[in-house]
């Protein structure tokens, strides 16, 4: 779960996926090829991307141990979809998390991810460098949500590959703030999107369930 920088309150992850999963269905333009994959695939995969955690969770992020974070990441990463595409792209994002760490236990866990990933690359025939492709997608919508979450100005940018049969690579950049998400350039298929996710008071949370609405607008 995320506590709020700017008041008293927790965001689930599953309110935090609500919000990666929006983005993710509203992904493509004619400048932004959708991954040639099935949209709802792409949906799953990037909604429940860290699906470890649980429905009301109580893991802080960025206080958590690495060995409180190493069980999530086991069950999130060793639950099994039968939607093959959707289950390797959480397994990416899994791996992509244990890999950027320095931590002994971290780089050994990532070491276990990448064989299995290879190997159900292998069974199944699927290309590794269309999921890496999809991963940067995937980077990016969990940034955006995951500051969003935070409730703090934030900006940052992560370089996504527009075309699917191109090698062009275009850093794509957000800011977060109050409530605006705004992107450049513009990966999505409407012009803007608001919508909202849910957090709860603390210091309740998760057994008192106080909600607070938290509205989102998305722009360029």
């Amino acid at each position: 779960m995320f506590k709020s920088k700017r008041r008293a309150i927790a965001i689930p992850q599953s309110e935090h996926l609500k919000l990666v999963g929006t983005l993710a269905l509203l992904w493509g333009n004619a400048d932004f090829d959708l991954p040639p994959i099935e949209r709802l695939s792409m949906v799953a995969g990037l909604g429940f991307h860290d699906r470890g955690y649980g429905f009301l969770d109580n893991s802080p992020i960025g206080a958590m141990q690495d060995d409180e974070w190493e069980l999530i990441a086991r069950r999130g990463f060793y639950t099994q979809y039968s939607d093959l595409i959707a289950d390797l792209i959480t397994k990416y994002h899994f791996r992509r998390l244990a890999s950027s760490s320095t931590s002994d236990l971290r780089r050994t866990l990532a070491a276990e991810f990448s064989k299995e990933i290879d190997q159900q690359l292998a069974q199944h025939r699927f290309s590794n460098e269309l999921f890496e492709r999809i991963d940067r997608i995937t980077n990016l919508c969990d940034v955006i949500s995951f500051n969003f979450c935070f409730e703090a100005p934030e900006s940052g940018e992560i370089s996504i590959f527009p075309k699917n049969n191109a090698s062009l690579e275009v850093p794509v950049q957000f800011h977060v703030e109050d409530g605006n998400i705004n992107v450049s350039p513009w990966p999505f298929s409407v012009d803007s999107y608001d919508g909202y996710i849910i957090g709860y008071r603390l210091p309740g949370y998760p057994t008192q369930l106080d909600p607070v609405i938290l509205p989102f607008h998305l722009s360029k």
